[in-house]
């Protein structure tokens, strides 16, 4: 008996985009910058889960500020990187 599974959810990100988080969080790289590693990362995601064939392809969560407290993040008011 197979189960079907499909990799969905988040991503571990690459280093160099944690690194750049936490270089923006410390106000060391410019938005612009953090922005182009995220489209880089997400870029690389997708192209990592079609290369696989899955029928389901994600962002894998990349922009978000923690897998684990997103929706909080998104409601407690705090200074953060937009």
């Amino acid at each position: 008996m197979t189960l079907p599974t499909e990799p969905i959810g988040s991503i571990p990100r690459p280093k160099v985009l944690q690194d750049g988080m936490a270089a923006a969080a410390a106000g060391t790289i410019s938005t612009d910058q953090l922005e182009a590693l995220f489209d880089d990362a997400v870029a690389d995601t997708l192209r990592r889960f079609e290369a696989t064939g899955s029928p389901v392809v994600t962002d894998g969560e990349q922009r978000k500020p923690s897998f684990a407290t997103y929706s909080v993040w998104l409601v407690w008011p705090s200074p953060r990187v937009a």
